[in-house]
């Protein structure tokens, strides 16, 4: 994996088109934290005020986005991504999507909360069920 990202790297590919982190990890070493965002407007995955915002977001809880894999996705393949990757907590931004999954949080994208303040109280208290279930 890293001698194909760094060829990648070498090509001029941006990094949020491949991933740096290790997708096959075996059951009993989940991702800790997976962000999902549906579609690609003002995506968190490169940088710009919607990405500083999550990083914001993710200190506010004591989480570092270094620990968390970002992933910006169809709406159609949330529930594969996600059967296929497993994580302790998933947060999906941008969605309307309905779970009954436990450790599955929808909230908010930060582009959202960018254009709308009013935004922010109901994306505080989603982030604060978030830190729960990572300790």
């Amino acid at each position: 994996m890293q001698l194909r990202n760094k060829y990648l790297e070498a090509l001029g590919i941006p990094d949020f088109l491949y991933s740096k982190i290790e997708l096959n990890k075996s059951p009993e070493e989940p991702i800790k934290l997976l962000i999902i965002e549906v579609g690609d407007q003002d995506s968190f995955c490169l940088k710009g005020e919607s990405q500083n915002l999550l990083i914001k977001m993710l200190e506010s809880i004591g989480f570092s986005i270094k620990n968390a894999q970002l992933v910006s996705l169809e709406k159609n393949l949330i529930d594969e991504y996600i059967k296929n990757n497993p994580s302790e907590v998933v947060m999906v931004m941008g969605s309307s999507n309905e779970s009954n999954k436990s450790a599955l949080f929808l909230m908010h994208h930060p582009r959202d909360i960018l254009k709308n303040p009013t935004l922010k109280r109901e994306s505080w208290e989603i982030l604060k069920k978030v830190k729960q279930c990572l300790k």
